[in-house]
């Protein structure tokens, strides 16, 4: 008998964990648009915390030349409705990215982005949508002169992910 309790407990504990669905691997389609092919991973840290780790790969055309890299970002998520727990919800928190190119012709392109966003996020077990926006700051360092087109300051990042939760 205490066997089978034991099994039953475990078999319980495993779907409670399979249903609470700690875990989103995310693509961002947005990211196409320029030119950059976005990943990320979240990970549920309480009932209202989680942490994404995006990873990037970059390929534009300045003008006069070819460029292709690879950033990194992270976010903090906060999600403020009490009746819903993350990765479910309305979120905000911090966020911050930093991505190098380079061309052929050894020009380097840095470009490092700090904010903050506000966003939704729904679940359709197992599939899910992101949807976010806000200010953010950024910084571009560029050795090709086709690329100065007055890029630092503030300005708006937006995001649209598709998702699989697990």
């Amino acid at each position: 008998m205490k066997k089978l309790l034991l099994c039953a407990a475990i078999i319980v504990f495993g779907f409670s964990k399979i249903n609470a669905q700690e875990n989103v691997v995310k693509f961002n389609p947005l990211a196409l648009i320029v030119g950059s092919f976005e990943v990320g991973y979240e990970r549920v840290l309480s009932d209202n915390q989680s942490i994404q780790l995006d990873l990037a790969y970059a390929s534009f055309d300045s003008g006069a030349f070819d460029y292709t890299g690879f950033g990194a970002g992270v976010q903090y998520r906060f999600y403020l409705q009490k009746a819903k727990e993350a990765p479910v919800g309305w979120f905000a928190g911090p966020v911050a990215s930093y991505t190098s190119t380079s061309a052929d012709n050894d020009f380097k392109t840095s470009v490092f982005s700090a904010g903050g966003v506000v966003g939704y996020q729904w679940n359709w077990n197992p599939i899910t949508l992101d949807i976010y926006g806000g200010p953010a700051y950024y910084s571009v360092n560029a050795d090709d002169p086709t690329f100065d087109f007055g890029f630092d300051g503030i300005g708006a990042r937006i995001g649209l992910s598709l998702g699989f939760a697990f």
